[in-house]
């Protein structure tokens, strides 16, 4: 696979009939949207909800989550929006901020929790699970649209960026970090740990034996494997991004999450709850 990235130069587009094209950024948007629509209606049962109220939240979820993405990002990047307002509606050429989504899909669930009278942390220990699944898959559409790449390299593993997406100072570059496909393996390797763990915590053996289980642990691991995981990943990037001082907004929001993350997780190891 390596070889083969290597020595193919995609686009964006994934098929085109007369003035109507089907872009893969969206593909693969909508891949993870219905893989994990899927996945939330087999693990329902563990969190004892109906699938009919996992998968209403579901939705309500990835709404509140595509617009806090979408809103994020224009803001953080309003030096061009603000000059191109008739880009700002269009998701297919790129541009959802995870940590938009995140803030998104927590107010949104916080709403739907409090109104349904529903536990906000068994849900958010559930669906964290689809979630670094989608985050997964849906960084493919980066690499089709040559977004968010990395330096330069000379090394096999680098992928040819067309030079109207290469970034000023590296127009003499032909081969980058394939950052897409770091941030995609270390997703779907957190997905393997989060869903190992959901799993082992919500045995119906371990729920019938009254064993304590650290609700809200597997959304605080999410928050912290993800967030040091983009750190990583931030370290090789160039795209243009927002600054706080000299640092990186993404990196330093992925710091901070971290921080609270690692913070969280031992405090619900130290804090379990019992099941009701």
């Amino acid at each position: 696979m390596i070889n083969f990235l290597h020595t193919f130069e995609p686009s964006p587009i994934a098929l085109s009939i007369g003035t109507f094209a089907i872009h893969w950024y969206g593909l693969f948007l909508l891949i993870g949207i219905v893989i994990g629509y899927w996945l939330v209606g087999k693990l329902a049962s563990r969190v004892e909800l109906s699938k009919d109220v996992v998968t209403s939240l579901y939705v309500n979820v990835l709404i509140g989550g595509l617009i806090g993405a979408r809103i994020y990002h224009v803001l953080t990047d309003w030096g061009f929006y603000g000059n191109n307002l008739n880009q700002i509606l269009s998701v297919w050429n790129g541009g959802l901020a995870i940590h938009g989504a995140m803030i998104g899909g927590i107010f949104t669930a916080v709403y739907f929790v409090r109104k349904n009278n529903l536990d906000f942390w068994k849900l958010a220990d559930l669906f964290v699970i689809p979630a670094i699944l989608g985050q997964s898959i849906g960084r493919w559409g980066n690499y089709f649209n040559q977004e968010l790449f990395g330096r330069s390299t000379d090394s096999s593993i680098g992928i040819p960026i067309s030079a109207i997406n290469r970034p000023a100072g590296y127009q003499e570059f032909e081969f980058f970090h394939p950052t897409f496909l770091y941030e995609s393996l270390i997703n779907f390797v957190i997905f393997g740990i989060l869903l190992f763990i959901f799993k082992k915590q919500t045995n119906p053996r371990q729920v019938r034996l009254g064993r304590n289980r650290p609700i809200g642990l597997v959304f605080w691991l999410y928050v912290g494997l993800y967030s040091a995981g983009r750190i990583a990943v931030e370290s090789f990037r160039i795209n243009q991004a927002a600054m706080i001082g000299d640092i990186r907004l993404p990196l330093l929001v992925s710091i901070v999450l971290a921080i609270i993350g690692v913070a969280m997780v031992l405090k619900t190891l130290a804090f379990k709850h019992k099941p009701e």
